[in-house]
């Protein structure tokens, strides 16, 4: 049963796009200094879930971590891999992720667009994702997630911390019950934000660069 709870809560990992009206965030369950909530999105059976905590570090190691492919299956046990596809620019690119299931569920694919911006003001980072279709063709085997989203804002804190934020919504496709994800769907944002505080605080992500590093030195001239 534990095993099918990681399985099932994966699938909500390519994740929030606005989806109609929403509901109130209910609280899920707190550990570790991660809180988890979720909410009811009109049109969709499934929850969307939100998860925050406070990283003691620097910003920018947390969205080396979560721009780095290699660093995906880390994140999330059940990622096989994860690899860029199509790139327009630093900030703006397509990530194709391939997840392994247990038989007899069919393994599971998404393309996702990513866009990652920062606010100019506030110092915050959002790396936002959503399904896309055409760069890399559907596969035989594969069960190709079509409606999915995800956003991880990464906000600087008075007191020099980071708040993490982390929202997700996402169909799974194929034949499992809406109501066994959301049963589901607390354990494994609960570990992705606790293994990205952790990979943020290691080398080589604790002493990366940011990504703006060239925006911010124009900015100075």
């Amino acid at each position: 049963m534990a095993f099918m709870s990681r399985v099932c809560a994966v699938l909500l990992l390519g994740l929030s796009a606005v989806v109609g009206a929403q509901g109130e965030w209910r609280e899920e369950k707190q550990q570790d200094g991660i809180r988890i909530e979720s909410r009811a999105v009109e049109g969709w059976e499934i929850r969307e879930m939100r998860g925050t905590a406070m990283f003691d570090g620097r910003l920018d190691s947390l969205v080396a971590v979560i721009t780095d492919p290699a660093a995906a299956p880390r994140l999330n046990e059940l990622v096989e891999s994860s690899k860029v596809v199509q790139r327009d620019s630093a900030t703006r690119y397509q990530v194709y992720t391939l997840t392994k299931m247990p038989w007899p569920l069919k393994d599971r694919d998404v393309l996702m667009q990513r866009q990652i911006e920062r606010d100019a003001q506030s110092g915050a980072v959002t790396i936002a994702d959503q399904a896309a279709s055409g760069t890399v063709p559907e596969k035989d085997g594969l069960v190709r997630i079509v409606r999915a989203s995800n956003r991880w804002t990464f906000t600087p804190t008075a007191d020099g911390k980071v708040r993490i934020e982390f929202v997700m919504l996402s169909d799974p496709a194929g034949p499992i019950p809406s109501s066994l994800i959301n049963s589901m769907s607390v354990s494994t944002p609960l570990k992705t934000i606790a293994q990205l505080i952790a990979l943020a605080g290691q080398s080589p992500y604790a002493e990366a660069e940011s990504l703006f590093a060239a925006e911010t030195a124009a900015a100075a001239e």
